[in-house]
């Protein structure tokens, strides 16, 4: 069907006015150009999220899968919200001109972090780089890293290279703490530097950053001032503390795979962990009622720290020890409630091989090991002599038996 189109006068069709051209040209261009634009610069996840099409590009499965980036993972990391151009330079065509493209460094953004990570262990030759603790599209955000799940994702992270280091699911750490929260997450130093968040001069802040209560109560007591001393060149360590072997957090809890209270073995690992460094005192221990009922795995009997505290540690003549005389009853009434002031005389830990600090129990044990070693000495000599006796007389066919009335007919 032919449509008549009207001419003016001339001949010639009648012209539109120029507002007219110009609002269909600006709607015809912008209808075209999406189409143009897509077929210009397709997008990324168009080719990176189809596994299929990958492999038919490169050489291997594990390419094609390092290759993947499925949109739904990227959305919900921590890059979500950035296109992908903001990393990946170059990549505008297809196929990609490799000489021409590049893949713009973490530190572009992340200056801070990567500062703290050059002077880290990480930093050295073959150590970690941030993709194999964060991931390349999956970059957890800070707030799910701060989850149970992200503290598990950052334990396995780390442990692909730290297998030793692995907490066992009785660790109570296990999953609300990641490895970075006590390592530190970029600047890593290795526990022996003192600069370590793991250091002993350090753990009092970091253990500190979630047990507020125990690290106060710890910082002045014996093992916290012991500590303190350690940072203070020429400064007096308590008697019985070693340089060598201080006693902060990990001394007495271990680095990883602690126990909580209630987890049966609690008790002995406590006192082994004490005995570490209080030998004599473990001995003693050892000897006592307390003693043989932990070894024998009672959950209830008292052991170290029921009697001296935890984490608030005093000598007994500083008066805010648990075991000073002005609160030793209390503290043996926490388990004998029916305890008086003699019952608190007890002395838990007296060595009987020292006369100079506990005389009668020195005698005591001594008069008794006498007394003890007489009496078998005595009875063994008896014995030995009536049998030398029986023997004699068996070899001279006489005998002490009484005669009855029958062997006397």
């Amino acid at each position: 069907m032919i449509r008549l189109i009207p001419c003016s006068r001339g001949g010639q069709p009648p012209k539109s006015p120029p507002a007219a051209r110009l609002g269909a040209l600006a709607v015809t261009l912008l209808l075209l150009l999406p189409a143009v634009a897509t077929a210009q610069s397709p997008r990324c996840e168009r080719c990176h999220g189809e596994l299929e099409f990958l492999r038919q590009q490169v050489p291997t499965l594990q390419r094609a899968r390092a290759l993947l980036v499925l949109p739904e993972v990227l959305g919900a990391s921590a890059h979500g919200g950035m296109a992908c151009t903001r990393c990946h330079r170059g990549f505008g065509s297809f196929p990609h001109d490799t000489t021409a493209t590049t893949t713009t460094e973490c530190a572009s953004c992340h200056e801070a972090q990567d500062t703290a990570w050059r002077g880290g262990v990480h930093a050295l030759d073959q150590g970690a780089r941030c993709q194999d603790c964060h991931g390349v599209h999956d970059v957890r955000t800070k707030a799910s890293m701060e989850t149970a799940a992200g503290a598990r994702a950052t334990q396995k992270a780390c442990t692909r290279c730290h297998f030793e280091a692995a907490l066992p699911a009785s660790d109570p750490h296990a999953d609300s703490v990641s490895c970075a929260a006590c390592h530190a997450p970029h600047r890593t130093l290795p526990p022996q530097d003192e600069r370590s968040r793991v250091n002993v001069v350090n753990q009092g802040n970091t253990c500190g950053a979630c047990h507020q209560k125990e690290a106060k109560a710890w910082e002045s007591d014996v093992h916290g001032t012991a500590v303190a001393a350690l940072a203070v060149p020429g400064a007096r360590i308590p008697s019985g503390v070693s340089r060598a072997e201080p006693p902060a957090c990990t001394a007495c809890h271990g680095a990883h795979g602690m126990l909580t209270p209630s987890t049966p073995g609690f008790q002995a690992q406590m006192v082994q962990r004490c005995a570490h460094c209080h030998e004599p005192y473990a001995e003693s221990f050892a000897d006592s009622y307390h003693g043989q009922a932990t070894t024998l795995g009672s959950q209830t009997v008292a052991t170290c720290h029921d009697c001296h505290g935890a984490h608030g540690i005093y000598p007994a003549s500083d008066p805010r020890s648990t075991v000073s005389p002005e609160n030793r009853l209390n503290t043996c009434q926490k388990c004998h409630t029916q305890a008086t002031a003699s019952f608190a005389l007890f002395q838990p830990h007296a060595n009987p091989s020292d006369r100079t600090h506990y005389p009668f129990v020195y005698w005591a044990y001594h008069l008794m090991a006498a007394l003890l070693i007489g009496t078998f000495t005595l009875f063994g000599v008896h014995t030995f002599l009536w049998l030398a006796r029986l023997g004699l007389d068996a070899l001279r066919g006489t005998s002490d038996v009484p005669k009855t009335r029958e062997n006397e007919r």
